[in-house]
C-alpha cells in the first residue's frame, strides 16, 4: 500500500505548471523525460549538431496503468556546439552563439523513478 501512495504522489508532484527551467524547481522526472525524449529526437535526425532542452513550456502527466505515467511535454530546444552522436553526453555541450531553436512537442510513457524500465516515445514533432 505504501508503494501505491508513493506512485501516486510522485504522479501527482510532476504536474508542473510551465516556466523557465532556471527559475522552476521541475520535478526530476519531468526532467528526466524531457532529456529522454531530446536524446531520442536526436538520434532519430539527421541534424549535423546535437540540441539540447532549454525551457519546458508546459507539461503535463497523467496515469497510464499499469502503473506508468504518460507525459506530454513542449519544451524549446536549442543546438549546441557538439556534433550529434549517439555518445554525446549533452550536460557537457554548450550553445552555439546564434543556436537555432526548435520548439518540440513529445509525449513519452515512463515508470517515475524507475530508469531500469524503458521509456517509450509515443511522438515526436520539432518544428
Amino acid at each position: 500500500m505504501v508503494c501505491i501512495w508513493t506512485l501516486f504522489a510522485s504522479i501527482f508532484s510532476s504536474l508542473i505548471v510551465s516556466g523557465d527551467l532556471m527559475s522552476q524547481n521541475y520535478n526530476s522526472n519531468v526532467i528526466n523525460v524531457a532529456n529522454f525524449a531530446m536524446n531520442f529526437h536526436n538520434r532519430m535526425s539527421n541534424y549535423p549538431y546535437a540540441f539540447k532542452v532549454v525551457d519546458i513550456i508546459s507539461d503535463t502527466a497523467e496515469l497510464y496503468p499499469p502503473a506508468r505515467v504518460k507525459y506530454t511535454l513542449q519544451i524549446e530546444a536549442a543546438q549546441t556546439v557538439c556534433e550529434n552522436q549517439a555518445s554525446v553526453n549533452l550536460a557537457d555541450c554548450a550553445l552555439q552563439s546564434n543556436a537555432e531553436i526548435l520548439n518540440c512537442s513529445f509525449t513519452v510513457i515512463a515508470v517515475p523513478g524507475n530508469d531500469y524500465i524503458p521509456k517509450r516515445m509515443l511522438s515526436d514533432h520539432c518544428a
